[in-house]
């Protein structure tokens, strides 16, 4: 990938998350008035922050097979970790590849009681599991923490 396609996909990637948050924090009111439904496309933006998780994994790793084509999971898993310690403990503990990515992809819901929300309500990581067993996708921590992996990415690659 070549370094102007690399900043174009990040800039589409963060551009298009970001509007979602954005929408998410609107006032619920001006949003009906223009005939849009409130709130951000919170199963969407956790889907593609998780695409883009193994999109990084390809792109700083490139685990392959013998055959040549690509270890989606050993990429995911190995850029998960990227995101920081507590992603690392996380997925030392759970199955996040199959539990989040393949859940949200293949089967269209996550593979454990889970909520997806739009907005950080603190600066916990994006993926986690509370005291009940309830695990969540806040997207706003996980875009904010992936979005520093694809700016150290960027300086791993290009040097900038």
């Amino acid at each position: 990938m070549t370094k102007h396609e690399f900043l174009q996909a990040k800039e589409f990637i963060f551009r298009d998350i970001e509007r979602e948050i954005q929408l998410a924090k609107a006032d619920a009111a001006a949003l009906q008035a223009l005939a849009i439904t409130p709130g951000g496309g919170n199963f969407l933006a956790a889907l593609g922050l998780l695409c883009y998780t193994e999109f990084g994994g390809k792109l700083r790793f490139g685990v392959k097979r013998p055959d040549g084509s690509d270890v989606a999971s050993a990429n995911f898993n190995q850029f998960f970790d990227l995101l920081g310690p507590a992603y690392q403990a996380f997925r030392a503990q759970h199955k996040v590849y199959d539990l989040f990515r393949c859940g949200l992809a293949h089967e269209y819901y996550v593979k454990k009681s889970c909520t997806i929300a739009m907005l950080e309500a603190t600066l916990d990581a994006g993926l986690r599991v509370d005291a009940a067993g309830h695990y969540w996708v806040v997207v706003e921590s996980y875009c904010r923490d992936l979005k520093k992996a694809f700016d150290d990415l960027q300086v791993h690659l290009y040097g900038f």
